[in-house]
């Protein structure tokens, strides 16, 4: 299991695109950006099960690899997310629970969070498709990766707009993503964003 620690920021799409060109995250990278385009689909049961218990299960695509992601538990404080994750790699398009029997403790940890009962009732809810541009920063020595992303979440009756940047901790101290956040509010506007994707 990995503790995920970012902050998600709503942000306009003409203020990503002229963040984007922003000499700060020059700076400060230490890797170049990258885009790659992410497809999730999101699954839980008829009554929601997951959702009320503040988890999202998902199966993301990113280039020709299927991830399974299994999110929940955690806490949003002062729009700092921090969530336990669990993932494994799956061959293709589809939810498979079988690779859990060789993940060691893994197994464990899925099986209490997503029992076999509740697994058979799960059904896809609704789909995220997105482009993401992200570079390692190095800033005031934390590690944190930067993602931009711009898409749409939808489902068969309606969609949304995607439209936000995640600072995602990945060494040093929480209180940096806050500062970096900072220098970032002082090129373009942007609001704290609370809920994830999922939500």
């Amino acid at each position: 299991m990995a503790v995920e620690t970012e902050l998600k920021l709503r942000i306009a799409p003409e203020q990503l695109a002229r963040l984007k060109r922003h000499p700060l995250l020059k700076k400060y990278q230490v890797t170049s950006p990258a885009t790659r385009r992410l497809h999730n689909i999101y699954y839980d049961t008829p009554k929601l099960e997951l959702h009320k218990s503040a988890m999202a299960l998902r199966l993301r695509r990113a280039g020709r690899q299927w991830l399974q992601t299994l999110k929940g538990g955690g806490s949003v404080k002062a729009g700092m997310h921090q969530r336990n994750e669990w993932e494994i790699p799956v061959s293709r398009a589809a939810l498979d629970f079988s690779l859990l029997e060789n993940a060691g403790p893994q197994a464990a940890e899925w099986g209490e969070h997503l029992p076999p009962s509740l697994r058979k009732k799960l059904q896809p809810v609704f789909i995220t498709d997105f482009s993401r541009t992200s570079r390692m920063l190095d800033w005031q020595g934390a590690q944190i990766e930067l993602s931009m992303d711009h898409g749409e979440v939808r489902t068969e009756q309606r969609s949304t707009a995607i439209c936000e940047l995640e600072l995602e901790l990945k060494s040093g101290e929480p209180v940096r993503l806050f500062e970096l956040a900072e220098a970032l509010l002082e090129i373009v506007p942007f609001e704290l964003e609370t809920v994830s994707k999922a939500e």
